[in-house]
C-alpha cells in the first residue's frame, strides 16, 4: 500500500490541476460506488434522526456529499510533496486567527477540539506550517503501509504524530508549550461519558477536557470547511478553560465540570454540523455503543 500510495501522489503532483479536479471526483464516485447499501442506510438514517431534514432523499444526498468529498480529500493530501505556505494561505481563509497567535505568544500548552468534519488531514497541516506546534494525536491503522505514509505526509507538513496511547507524551508536550490536536466526535465506546449531541444522548469522548484539566490549559475548537472547491475555510473559536479560579475542587466537582466542557464542546460539533451537514462522517455508527450502553442499562433495571 506504501508504494502504491507515494506512486500515486508522484502522479498526482506531476499533472495539471484540472486533471486532479477530475481525479478527485472520479475517487469520490468510486468511493460512494463501494459503500455497502447498509452502511448507506445507515448514513441516511442518523441525519434523518439528528432532524437535519425530513426528508429521506434529500437525507440520503446528504450522504452521498459527505462521502464522495473524500475524493477531493484524498487529492489535497497526496499533493502535500508540492505544497508550501504560500500555496495554503491561497487556498484557505484562516478566521480567529488571534485565538491562536494570542496563545502562541503566551508560550501555554492548549488542546485544539478538531472533527471529522470538512478535510481534517490538510487543517492540520495548515496549521502546523503556519508555525503553531502541532501535536497530532492519531489512530494507528491496521495496514501498516498505510500508516507510514500518512504519518509521514503529516510530517511532510511539519506536524509531530502521536498515538493515542501516548498518554504520557500528550502531558510533556502540553508542559512544553505544544497543542495537543484531538479529534473528539466518534464513538468512543463504554470509555466516554454522556452528554447531548442533537438533543441525544450520546457516549462522547472526554479526553480533550480531561488534559486540560490537568494545568487548566484553554480548549480551542477549530473547524475547516470547504466553500467551494479545493478552497477551504478554518475557524477557530474562542478558548474554553475548564476552571474559573484556583479554588481546590472536590473530586464530584471535577466531575462536574468535565461533563459541562465536554457538553460545550459537542454543542460546538453540533452548531457545526448544522451549518455544513454534508461536510460530516455520516458513515460511522455514532450511537452504536450509546444504543449498547442503554440496552445494558434496561436489562440491569429488569433484572433488580
Amino acid at each position: 500500500m506504501y508504494t502504491f500510495m507515494k506512486c500515486l501522489s508522484f502522479l498526482i503532483c506531476h499533472i495539471p490541476f484540472f486533471m486532479r479536479r477530475g481525479l478527485g471526483s472520479f475517487f469520490g464516485a468510486f468511493f460512494w460506488t463501494f459503500v455497502p447499501k447498509k452502511r448507506k442506510i445507515l448514513a441516511r438514517d442518523q441525519i434523518l434522526e439528528c432532524g437535519l431534514t425530513a426528508d429521506a432523499g434529500e437525507a440520503m444526498a446528504i450522504a452521498k456529499a459527505s462521502t464522495t468529498r473524500f475524493g477531493r480529500m484524498i487529492i489535497e493530501v497526496l499533493s502535500y510533496p508540492v505544497y508550501d505556505k504560500e500555496i495554503l494561505d491561497k487556498k484557505i481563509v484562516f478566521h480567529g486567527k488571534e485565538y491562536l497567535d494570542e496563545l502562541k505568544a503566551s508560550g501555554e500548552g492548549a488542546i485544539f477540539m478538531a472533527s471529522h468534519a470538512g478535510n481534517w488531514e490538510l487543517l492540520g497541516a495548515y496549521l502546523a506550517m503556519s508555525g503553531y506546534p502541532l501535536i497530532s494525536v492519531a489512530q494507528q491503522q491496521d495496514n501498516k503501509g498505510s500508516d507510514t505514509f500518512i504519518n509521514e505526509y503529516r510530517t511532510m507538513m511539519k506536524q509531530h504524530v502521536t498515538y493515542k496511547t501516548g498518554i504520557r507524551d500528550m502531558v510533556r508536550f502540553l508542559a512544553k508549550g505544544h497543542y495537543i490536536g484531538l479529534l473528539m466526535d466518534q464513538d468512543p465506546g463504554y470509555a466516554g461519558i454522556m452528554v447531548k449531541l442533537f438533543g441525544r444522548d450520546t457516549l462522547t469522548a472526554d479526553g480533550p477536557a480531561k488534559l486540560a484539566g490537568i494545568q487548566n490549559y484553554p480548549i480551542l475548537s477549530i473547524f475547516i470547511h470547504e466553500d467551494r472547491p479545493y478552497h477551504y475555510v478554518v475557524e477557530a473559536l474562542p478558548p474554553i478553560r475548564p476552571y474559573t479560579s484556583d479554588t481546590p475542587l472536590s473530586k464530584e466537582e471535577k466531575k462536574r465540570i468535565v461533563y459541562d466542557v465536554t457538553q460545550q464542546l459537542n454543542d460546538r460539533l453540533e452548531a457545526h454540523i448544522r451549518k455544513y451537514p454534508d461536510e460530516w462522517f455520516w458513515l460511522h455508527n455514532r450511537w452504536k455503543w450509546t444504543k449498547r450502553y442503554k440496552e445494558k442499562q434496561k436489562l440491569k433495571e429488569q433484572q433488580n
